[in-house]
């Protein structure tokens, strides 16, 4: 059990008896820190979560978000991970990751529209990261390519501090008519409690699992496995039935226990045990209760619908069975045999001690020496895992299903996807590791705003967001205080953005079997509308460069600090500045359209010449507050942008009316895989390296 000695005595306190041991199970599950965010809620409380779109957000604490799209529909949205499962079986791990995150858009009566993955993982020079990756991948398209649902976008990077942990991030988006949506909580009593599929042995105490460190053991019982195609008759016939129902839970973390007491909703409950359809024969009554098999449903229903519920899973031969009901005595009641085993409060088990951490936050100071540009950094910097292409990885994944995806993954800094009302719809998902190692406030401000200008570049405007809060065990002060620096962050972000947060996860200890947590890692997915019509990216010979914004010497957090061991200023976000600078571009209409970001101006422009072209750049025409080329080129930072155009005036001037920098940099030119800065350097080599990087790494044929 994961349960504090703390929280032991305040259930024999409270219940004034010692639990049985299905009790014990039962409180475990339901109290799980993966369950409960006991150590996170206070805080998740202050972040911005409501607006005029805003039709389920934090305070209903729904399975999912949802926000209004217009013409009646909504967008439902949720992000999750499956961090630890992947970390000792990557397939599956990864693979019931997505089968998980579809199922809480479909317990909205929502349509499954996108995914999006984003991974995390230590460097290829490793034989286990190597194994890790291929079948993390494979996972991930197995399960999404076999029910239908494309994989329009995501993040793959690398890093030593994911060697043992990572990170396996999953967003799923779906839409619904706004006054069909389904609650996940019921409100009445004498509701029959309706199960869907078969429960196995496979993801035994997986919340708990997910709420501790990584032992370094055998630990493959708590990882549940894939099943696709039952997956796919759980959509289909969910969606058929949405409507009739009156509350859906899928089966995910803590099983039944988990799914009854939060469908309860401080009401009362009644399940008997031996009515769940088993897998396996024999299964002990606590096993049955927190089972995390994959692909299972719980409805209520009214009592005389049930046929008609349970009959489109009839025709797939797929189970679909009453197992209790929901009662007015506010107790969950678990029988076995006759005997019952579970008896304890709801409204107990929905109250869990909240805690707050002691916090410490980590100064590290800065440094003004930098190294200077060479060729050497730039080839350096060029070859880095994180600056090359990911088409392999988007190539193991049908994008194009359902025939909606309008800009692919890779194409754009966001995806577009077509929604059913005729509009069109961005997403993208950001984090920034190496700036929250150094500060998590500023990083928390910092990846809400490169959501915000991906978004940008395709010609959309954030409307909705959704956070994933990834860091060590809160128990250690410092990383208790990097998460709540974190929120802070965000939160402040998200009211200059005016995008709301309307849903979430937090997952705390990332950390190997010696105690090492991995660079604290938030995450944002946000989701917007386009303002224009969109415009597939495209290059070509004689465009002008225009850079937007300003190159500050701020560059401790920056991909370049990593790869070239320095420290530098600490970056500092200029939310305003993002802003102004997004709305600029979102209207634009230019095909070729990049956020300066991870990498800086360098691999902003790389892509450009990767395709086979030459960039010449100014660099005294780079605005900046230092003289520096390695700033110049490779600091991050706030509201910056680099736009390929034959109208640079339009861009300018569009820029100078909000009282934002913008000049000619540079252009771009048929010299094939050059870049001509103050000396010219064939990049053909890199560019090569660019493309094959994953195939060659992963020896795929």
């Amino acid at each position: 059990m994961t349960l504090f000695e703390e929280e032991k005595r305040t259930i024999r306190e409270r219940l004034g008896r010692e639990p049985s041991k299905e009790e014990w199970s039962v409180l475990d599950a339901v109290w799980s820190e993966h369950c409960s965010y006991k150590s996170s809620k206070f805080f998740l409380r202050s972040l911005p979560s409501t607006g005029e779109r805003v039709v389920m957000g934090i305070e209903d604490w729904q399975d999912a978000g949802a926000v209004d799209i217009g013409d009646g529909y909504a967008l439902v949205l949720k992000v999750e991970s499956h961090n630890h499962p992947s970390a000792i079986d990557p397939f599956n791990g990864a693979a019931t990751g997505v089968g998980g995150i579809i199922r809480d858009i479909i317990s909205k009566g929502a349509y499954p529209i996108a995914l999006l993955d984003m991974i995390r993982i230590g460097e290829l020079n490793k034989e286990r990261n190597r194994w890790l990756l291929r079948n993390i991948i494979k996972g991930i398209g197995f399960y999404g390519n076999s029910v239908g649902v494309p994989v329009v976008g995501g993040e793959l990077s690398f890093d030593s501090t994911y060697d043992d942990n990572p990170l396996i991030d999953v967003a799923c988006l779906g839409v619904v008519k706004k006054d069909r949506i389904v609650p996940s909580v019921v409100t009445e009593p004498g509701l029959s409690l309706v199960l869907t599929g078969l429960t196995g042995i496979d993801g035994l105490g997986g919340a708990s699992f997910a709420s501790r460190k990584l032992s370094g053991e055998d630990e493959i019982g708590a990882v549940q496995i894939a099943d696709p195609f039952a997956g796919k008759i759980n959509i289909d016939s969910t969606l058929e039935i949405a409507a009739k129902v009156e509350a859906i839970k899928d089966l995910g973390g803590g099983g039944l226990a988990v799914a009854v007491t939060e469908m309860a909703n401080g009401l009362g409950a009644v399940v008997e045990l031996e009515k769940v359809p088993l897998r396996v024969e024999g299964m002990r009554p606590e096993d049955i209760m927190i089972s995390e098999t994959q692909e299972r449903m719980l409805f209520a229903v009214k009592p005389e619908l049930v046929d008609e519920i349970c009959e489109p899973f009839f025709r797939d031969k797929y189970p679909c069975t009453v197992i209790g009901r929901t009662t007015e005595d506010h107790m969950i009641r678990f029988i076995y045999e006759g005997k019952e085993i579970v008896t304890l409060p709801s409204e107990f088990l929905l109250t869990p001690p909240r805690f707050v951490w002691d916090f410490s936050y980590e100064d590290k100071p800065n440094s003004e020496d930098l190294p200077q540009l060479t060729e050497g950094v730039i080839r350096r910097l060029l070859s880095h895992p994180d600056v090359t292409s990911k088409e392999w990885a988007y190539s193991q994944f049908d994008y194009e299903v359902g025939t909606s995806t309008v800009i692919k993954p890779g194409e754009a800094d966001g995806a577009v996807i077509l929604l059913p009302n005729g509009k069109y719809l961005a997403i993208k998902g950001d984090a920034n590791p190496d700036l929250c190692a150094s500060d998590p406030y500023e990083c928390g401000k910092m990846i809400f705003a490169e959501a915000y200008r991906n978004l940008a570049t395709v010609g959309g405007k954030g409307i909705v967001a959704v956070d994933h809060l990834q860091f060590g065990d809160p128990r250690k002060p410092k990383v208790y205080g990097a998460f709540m620096e974190a929120i802070r962050g965000i939160s402040e972000a998200s009211k200059v953005f005016d995008v709301p947060i309307v849903g979430g996860k937090v997952s705390f200890y990332n950390e190997n079997k010696d105690g090492k947590p991995i660079k604290h890692t938030p995450l944002i997915v946000m989701a917007g509308l386009l303002e224009r019509e969109p415009i597939r990216p495209s290059v070509k010979s004689g465009q002008v460069l225009v850079h937007i914004g300003i190159a500050r010497n701020e560059m401790d957090g920056t991909l370049a600090s990593r790869v070239l061991g320095f420290r530098g200023r600490l970056q500092r976000a200029r939310l305003h500045e993002d802003l102004l600078s997004s709305e600029v571009v979102m209207k634009l209409g230019h095909p070729f359209i990049k956020d300066v970001s991870r990498g800086g101006l360098l691999t902003a422009i790389f892509p450009i010449i990767a395709k086979g072209y030459g960039v010449k750049l100014n660099l005294e025409s780079i605005e900046s507050d230092t003289k520096n080329d390695l700033v110049r080129m490779l600091s991050e930072g706030s509201g910056r942008f680099i736009v390929a155009t034959q109208d640079p005036e339009k861009v300018i001037q569009s820029a100078s009316s909000r009282g934002i920098l913008a000049k000619v940099i540079g252009e771009v030119n048929d010299e094939s895989y050059t870049l001509h800065l103050r000396e010219k350097y064939d990049l053909s080599k890199e560019a090569e390296k660019f493309v094959k990087y994953l195939e060659e790494m992963l020896n795929v044929p």
